[in-house]
């Protein structure tokens, strides 16, 4: 199966560990948009010159490149607003891949900040992201308008886990 995951939602909220049982299950890229802009940082480029934006149109170009290719891509990203989600939309039909959105959410405020709490990515060059971090992400974070999976953190995780699977088969 050919398709472009798209795996969303605030930091601390579970996107990444969904995104990279995804990428494993069905033997699929796993492009984190955090892994793009640590590099452009420790290459220099910074937040302020664009880093975010060049980290996206990097995963898209990766992606398609990837999907071109006959293989299934997973992109790990908050993904905020519909110009991104489209522009991806858009990717994978001229691809011809199926376009598959997940979206994490935690709407337990208690449990989405423990969730960042000591929390450790091991990329390098990239710091931990605070709460107030997040604050300002949810402030701009757009609400999705097209078909997605919207999976709970205040779920167990193995639950989240085998629902995306069997939506990304499906």
């Amino acid at each position: 199966m050919i398709a472009l995951v798209v795996v969303s939602g605030l930091p601390g909220t579970g996107k990444s560990t969904v995104a990279t049982h995804i990428a494993r299950a069905l033997g699929a890229a796993h492009l984190s948009k955090d892994i793009f802009e640590a590099a452009l940082w420790r290459s220099g480029i910074t937040r302020e010159s664009g880093a975010g934006w060049a980290a996206y149109e990097q995963l898209g170009a990766v992606a398609e490149a990837q999907l071109r290719l006959g293989l299934p891509v997973v992109l790990d990203s908050v993904t905020p607003n519909e110009r991104i989600r489209s522009a991806w939309r858009d990717l994978a039909a001229r691809a011809g891949a199926r376009f598959v959105a997940i979206e994490c959410v935690c709407p337990d405020e208690g449990l989405h900040r423990s969730r960042l709490d000591g929390r450790t990515r091991d990329i390098p060059g990239w710091p931990e992201v605070s709460w107030d971090q997040v604050v300002e992400v949810r402030s701009r974070y757009e609400p999705w308008t097209g078909d997605r999976l919207v999976l709970d953190a205040t779920r167990p995780m193995s639950d989240n886990l085998a629902a995306a699977e069997a939506y990304v088969r499906a």
